[in-house]
């Protein structure tokens, strides 16, 4: 095994063993200690299922996106049971209800069927959000769904008064006969009529 130890090790290794004094190890078994204490902080421990079942949807994520997180912490785990994988991926669909009623009525017993059911869902939804580009159009504002499909028209409101204003001074400025003049105070106050009684305003 010592024999191989040097081939095994990359630049890491190869530094941290080149930088030990000499004489530093009596035997083999001193030598993998020292090298297991030093690198053991680096080392990536696997998963479990219970690192699994803390895979979560966002909202809004893409339904690609979460079966892509998903299965890579899936490879990170040695040993778990298509039962607990296909528990905790169902368990982690929480903006996904459509997918997530699919799996409920018809579970499916491998995690090969799983995936392939959630690519299927997965394909439409991309089809349907390019439909939904193609008929909005290039110029119009992005829509903004909720996680139930609802449109979001809190940021689309009308402009006020003082909008229409600023775009009258815009105007009235770029206009020629306009160009060299004073702006009035009275511009943006409202109309008065003078009565002998007092001031209306309208």
């Amino acid at each position: 095994m010592a024999n191989y130890f040097l081939v095994v090790l990359d630049q890491a290794g190869h530094q941290w063993l080149l930088g030990l004094p000499k004489d530093s190890f009596d035997s083999w078994e001193e030598l993998r200690q020292a090298f297991i204490d030093n690198f053991i902080a680096t080392y990536e421990q696997p998963g479990n299922k219970y690192d699994l079942e803390r895979i979560r949807d966002w909202k809004n994520e893409p339904l690609r996106d979460y079966i892509r997180r998903f299965s890579d912490m899936r490879l990170k785990i040695l040993k778990i049971s298509h039962e607990e994988a296909i528990s905790a991926f169902i368990k982690g669909l929480r903006f996904h209800e459509a997918l997530r009623n699919k799996l409920l009525c018809k579970r499916p017993t491998t995690m090969a069927e799983l995936l392939a059911t959630a690519k299927n869902y997965a394909d439409a939804d991309d089809t349907e959000k390019l439909i939904r580009e193609d008929e909005r159009g290039p110029d119009q504002p992005t829509r903004r769904d909720d996680s139930r499909g609802h449109f979001d028209n809190r940021n689309h409101h009308r402009p006020d008064n003082r909008d229409h204003r600023e775009g009258w001074d815009r105007w009235r400025d770029n206009r020629d006969d306009f160009r060299g003049k004073r702006p009035r105070d009275h511009d943006h106050e409202v109309n008065t009529v003078k009565r002998p009684k007092g001031r209306r305003d309208y």
